[in-house]
């Protein structure tokens, strides 16, 4: 729970003009359906304990982050049953595809090794993608997060980012998942040929969200090109998953993020979920990156 040598784009002029105004959900599917579930969740693990809480909610197929993807259900069931401190999390932000199938949320997660106590021993921020299943019932796909330092505050309220979706974006499955495929081949050629800040600039949305392990949560193209700017210079991305929402405005990718040679240990594990608006192009929504730990000497 760097601007140099080659130039790319992930938006022409018209789709950025396009895509300029806010976005609005769609009436045929309500957000508020993805943050009830993770609330139901985060309820769950709080009563049952974090194995059987997590076994509840998570989907057959589903992956984990530890820092690297393994299969979630798999993963809890290897963990010890009963109650062993608290994790509670809640969400603040959330978004739904156009046809209700699938779905994200961010929040702040906090861990107890006792409830009673008034502080907390570990802070962050999580991201889950929820599925819809063929029995109707929401469950958690991809989950990973990212630890930081107490935040100055704690948040309640939830705001929601969605696509605007255009006419027919989901028609063609197979070149939608192609598009959403060259959507972050091209954010990684940007990543390694101007930086991660450059590469955001050009393919976030406005109100993008980008966690880093350290640091509290970056709400906002302007706000994360800023934090990562000096910080983050070229990255090299390889994809190794996408998955795309039968309406075609809705999907992620995830991979891994390397940061400097391999043999430095500098290698993280990335999430992207993006959006696709009325000009057919996507735009990243959130960017999620999780460091693998270091060996120790």
């Amino acid at each position: 729970m760097s601007r140099s040598g080659h130039r790319f784009t992930c938006l022409p002029v018209l789709a950025l003009l396009l895509l300029a105004s806010p976005g609005r959900t769609s009436t045929a599917a309500d957000a508020g359906a993805i943050v009830s579930a993770e609330r139901a969740f985060a309820a769950s693990v709080r009563s049952l304990g974090v194995r059987d809480g997590f076994l509840a909610w998570l989907a057959p197929a589903s992956v984990v982050f530890k820092p690297g993807p393994v299969m979630g259900v798999a993963h809890h069931q290897k963990l010890p049953t009963g109650w062993h401190g608290l994790l509670a999390w809640n969400p603040v932000r959330a978004a739904i595809s156009a046809d209700g199938k699938l779905g994200w949320s961010t929040g702040p997660w906090i861990w107890k090794r006792d409830s009673t106590q008034k502080t907390a021993d570990a802070h962050g921020e999580y991201m889950s993608v929820w599925r819809r299943q063929t029995d109707g019932r929401w469950r958690v796909v991809l989950d990973g997060g990212i630890g930081h330092g107490p935040p100055t505050a704690a948040e309640v309220a939830v705001t929601y980012s969605a696509p605007v979706p255009g006419a027919r974006l989901g028609s063609r499955p197979l070149a939608a998942r192609q598009s959403l495929y060259q959507a972050d081949a091209t954010f990684a050629r940007l990543a390694a040929s101007e930086g991660v800040p450059g590469a955001l600039e050009r393919c976030a949305t406005h109100d993008v969200v980008v966690l880093r392990e350290g640091s509290l949560r970056h709400d906002g193209r302007g706000a994360a090109v800023a934090a990562l700017t000096g910080r983050e210079a070229r990255a090299r991305l390889v994809s190794n998953a996408q998955y795309i929402a039968e309406s075609g405005d809705l999907g992620y990718t995830y991979g891994s993020f390397i940061t400097g040679a391999i043999a430095a240990e500098d290698t993280a594990w990335y999430v992207h979920v993006w959006h696709r608006g009325p000009a057919a192009t996507w735009r990243l929504a959130l960017q999620l990156v999780m460091p693998v730990p270091k060996k120790r000497s």
